[in-house]
């Protein structure tokens, strides 16, 4: 009966949640080529988005319009990826999910997924 009162997850926050668990599991599962790939492509979104915004301070400190706009050119260059490159277009649309969480100043879950895309990244590291 005290069970009602307890904090729902929101739909939407749990969707985002749910889709980037499915598809980090199933990294988890992939071969070796597979996720230094999508880590790669993990780290040319961090690295733009470095040159871009600096740090993800000033990214949370821009307008909300500004922030949306950003996601939808991650949404723009996934897909344009997604033509040629399966598995860049993966770690680009990961790295959309931490920004997502980012935007809405979901601390707990972009912690989360930035473990996840930490995990990734170290594999695509391709310069050590």
């Amino acid at each position: 009966m005290f069970g009602i009162f307890r904090n729902k997850e929101r739909s939407d926050r749990k969707a985002l949640r749910l889709e980037f668990e499915t598809v980090t599991k199933a990294l988890h599962r992939a071969d070796e080529l597979t996720q230094v790939a999508v880590g790669h492509s993990i780290n040319l979104a961090n690295t733009a988005f470095v040159a871009r915004f600096s740090t993800v301070e000033r990214f949370k400190a821009m307008p909300a319009t500004e922030k949306i706009e950003y996601i939808k050119s991650l949404s723009h260059a996934e897909e344009a990826i997604g033509q040629r490159d399966s598995h860049a277009a993966l770690g680009f649309g990961l790295f959309k999910m931490w920004i997502g969480a980012v935007t809405a100043n979901d601390e707990e879950l972009a912690t989360h997924f930035l473990e996840e895309l930490s995990f990734f990244s170290r594999k695509g590291d391709l310069g050590g």
